[in-house]
């Protein structure tokens, strides 16, 4: 027995040498120099693709993976060429080719769950509601998908209707209607009485195809034909041109999601994490801003809070999370909307109210300690990071 168990540590040692020396193998100028480009062109892997494997074989370097990032890969294999490498180059970019065109797509589920991996057991990132336009990046069963907040990660293929750039274009250019209702249903007839086609929550968008009665005629990206009680949704047109970003319309949003639970990675009246319910009312009110809460706080104005909280306005965004101290950096992991008089509308555990002043009954002492910094989206809309729909690329025709 004990020969046994020595002969299986030999043999076990043997592998992890092999791996090891294996790992060796390729010198540490390489591996640095294919760091620093991913570090310099993906820093952040929630919004850029960059996964890499390198083998050497004397002097021909072989470059296997996939990246969204081409001026990435091109710096790379430029530079390794300086050092007179020959290069077998199997780098894919994305879209893959495999995809035959068909890299756009558009979301046909009420609210589609955007998944860190490809199975319903991930973690859910995010959530893209109806009508969303996405990039399809790759296809393995489900979709790698980028939203319009740039986010990528994996959504289950029945989720998302694949489209060829006319198709999109075409649907693009079509007229929509956007429903505001923060939860309803639609039908396969003008009639709230017949079978229902799906739920709607608001944000959703459906093409327009007249009206019948009390009803709007839609369809939705896979074809489906529907309709939609009016009270419950507005033309596009009408909806981009009647939001306004400012506190009032900001604060009024925010509370008629008051009780929604919160959910990880949820965008929508369904259930909202932090950064979901920032991003939610903000898109509400026409504007597209970055995922979460790390993200977020990198667009925008910085405002001062050293000193309390006169230099706030309501409306402005509350980033807690750690402060940065000589051992470590700042972290930002929540996200509120600032409503004046140290008060703050926030979702944690459910969308409420809380407050900074201790006379308050809503006073948070936990997310008082924990404040980081804030700042300010109102006035800042079109700077980096900061899109709308007529504006965001995604939204827009594909040339």
């Amino acid at each position: 027995m004990k020969k046994r168990i020595l002969l299986f540590l030999v043999l076990f040692s043997g592998v992890l040498l092999c791996n090891f020396v294996s790992a060796k193998a390729l010198p540490k100028k390489i591996k640095k120099m294919a760091e620093s480009v991913e570090q310099r062109y993906a820093p952040d892997k929630k919004v850029a693709v960059f996964e890499l494997e390198i083998k050497k074989k004397r002097k021909t370097i072989t470059l296997n993976g996939i990246t969204t990032v081409p001026e990435a890969k091109a710096e790379l294999i430029s530079s390794l060429r300086e050092k007179k490498y020959k290069i077998v180059d199997n780098f894919r970019l994305l879209p893959d080719s495999s995809l035959k065109g068909n890299i756009y797509g558009v979301v046909n589920l009420s609210v589609a769950n955007i998944r860190r991996k490809v199975s319903f057991a991930s973690e859910m990132m995010t959530q893209a509601l109806l009508g969303t336009p996405v990039r399809i990046l790759q296809e393995d069963e489900w979709f790698r998908v980028q939203t319009p907040d740039n986010y990528i990660s994996w959504v289950n293929s029945s989720s998302i209707y694949p489209m060829n750039k006319a198709e999109f274009n075409a649907w693009s250019k079509a007229d929509k209607i956007v429903v505001t209702s923060h939860y309803g249903f639609t039908y396969e007839k003008p009639d709230a009485n017949s079978q229902t086609v799906s739920d709607i929550v608001s944000g959703d968008m459906l093409k327009w195809d007249g009206v019948e009665g009390d009803f709007y005629k839609v369809s939705y990206p896979d074809g489906r034909k529907a309709y939609l009680l009016q009270k419950e949704g507005t033309p596009e047109s009408k909806w981009v041109d009647g939001t306004s970003l400012n506190a009032e319309n900001l604060i009024r949003t925010g509370k008629t999601l008051m009780g929604v639970p919160y959910l990880w990675g949820g965008m929508s009246a369904k259930g909202l994490d932090c950064s979901g319910f920032v991003r939610t009312v903000m898109f509400l009110n026409g504007v597209i801003l970055p995922r979460d809460a790390s993200q977020i706080a990198g667009v925008g104005e910085k405002i001062d809070i050293s000193n309390g909280f006169d230099n706030l306005k309501p409306g402005d965004l509350l980033f807690f999370g750690r402060k940065a101290t000589p051992e470590l950096s700042e972290r930002i992991i929540h996200v509120a909307i600032y409503m004046g008089h140290q008060k703050f509308i926030h979702s944690q555990g459910f969308v409420h109210i809380s407050s900074f002043n201790p006379e308050d009954k809503e006073y948070d002492q936990y997310n008082l300690n924990r404040l980081v910094g804030a700042g300010r989206i109102i006035g800042n809309v079109g700077n980096a990071g900061i899109s709308t729909v007529k504006t965001n690329p995604f939204y827009q025709p594909q040339l």
